[in-house]
């Protein structure tokens, strides 16, 4: 199948689908929901020399025409996994043939430990839990679908950790033609129970939690790519702290000449201090600029590590503590991203994006 019949089917199947759904479900079933329905934002449309991949990403509360975004990859594992191509070491879950991954955990065995114990309310959205020892999360082999339906990726490198959360997204070998990838989705969604259609996610929340502005435009591409650090930081501190099972929220501390954007403080006395690399705006001297990251993770790595390593003063830990009344020793280090960039690993830094703490907070 050739790329552009791949984004034609796509477009041709999931506007009359999703539009279909929005149409009807909210409407004549709303009382048989779980809760509200969200509904994704946009269709990432990937290209590699041997695979197309499809993945929805955002959780709005209303549907709307969904935005497409095309890229080319070097290799189905760069786009999935943290090596920029295919490795010799072992794999977590070798994908021969055709495979599904419905409500469910691919994780390292470092990993799903990780996630116990950094992210609280993951427990809530684990599923079929696939773990174990591994130099990666996924090796794909040929074959014609692997199929990620609600699946949370945890992969780890080292001392770094990347947890994404998958909404819906399917690998398909490019030799597939494209009236069978088609008679594969229109199969796939009609075997789905009626009140649970692919690409959709109704839970037993209350309707107020989704009118926060976080759920209007979860990848950051609409109004709150206007947002300051400070306005970023407001409408989301009660997302922030109960994802990372936090009481305390201190934003834009000054650390010297380092300007973290925020420092969470634990129920565990532990500290997290993080960055965002979304496109907020700064203000220098009165004008405003939008963030531009030419290398990204890399270059925030480099800023993240400025800020463990100034916490190794017991000086600058003491200023800290006065200014801000946290005592922070040996933080974790956060770096949040968009839910579409495709991201390679940083040593010593977590990288979770936008989609995954909303999913993590409504858990």
């Amino acid at each position: 199948m050739k790329p552009t019949e791949f984004v034609k089917v796509n477009g041709q199947f999931w506007g009359e689908h999703l539009k279909g759904v929005a149409g009807h479900l909210p409407v004549s079933h709303r009382t048989e929901l779980p809760g509200p329905m969200l509904f994704p934002r946009m269709m990432v449309l990937t290209e590699t020399p041997d695979w197309n991949i499809l993945e929805l990403v955002g959780l709005s509360r209303e549907y709307r025409t969904l935005e497409v975004r095309r890229q080319k990859l070097a290799s189905v594992e760069e786009y999935f996994g943290l090596r920029p191509g295919p490795g010799d070491g072992d794999a977590v879950m070798s994908l021969p043939g055709e495979n599904l991954f419905k409500d469910a955990t691919i994780a390292t065995t470092a990993g799903r430990q990780a996630i116990s114990e950094r992210f609280p309310t993951a427990v809530n959205v684990l599923g079929e839990v696939y773990a174990g020892p591994g130099d990666e999360l996924l090796r794909f082999e040929p074959g014609n679908y692997s199929t990620f339906d609600r699946t949370l990726l945890v992969h780890t490198a080292g001392d770094s950790l990347r947890v994404h959360w998958v909404n819906f997204a399917i690998a398909i070998h490019r030799s597939e033609p494209a009236g069978k990838y088609l008679d594969f989705l229109q199969t796939y969604s009609n075997a789905r129970p009626h009140l649970d259609p692919i690409g959709t996610l109704s839970l037993p929340v209350d309707p107020a939690v989704l009118k926060a502005d976080a759920f209007e435009s979860t990848y950051l591409a609409h109004g709150l790519q206007d947002s300051t650090v400070d306005e970023f930081l407001d409408k989301h501190e009660e997302i922030l702290l109960s994802v990372f099972g936090a009481t305390k929220l201190v934003r834009e501390p000054a650390l010297g000449d380092l300007h973290p954007d925020f420092i969470l403080e634990r129920a565990d006395g532990s500290h997290v201090v993080g960055r965002l690399e979304l496109p907020v705006v700064d203000t220098a001297n009165g004008k405003k600029r939008r963030r531009v990251f030419r290398r990204p993770v890399q270059d925030s790595a480099a800023e993240l590590a400025k800020y463990a390593e100034y916490f190794k003063a017991a000086d600058n830990r003491a200023q800290v503590k006065s200014k801000y009344d946290v005592e922070v020793t040996d933080p974790r280090q956060l770096l949040i991203v968009p839910s579409h960039e495709t991201v390679t690993p940083a040593a010593g830094v977590e990288v979770i994006d936008y989609d995954t703490i909303l999913r993590l907070h409504l858990s």
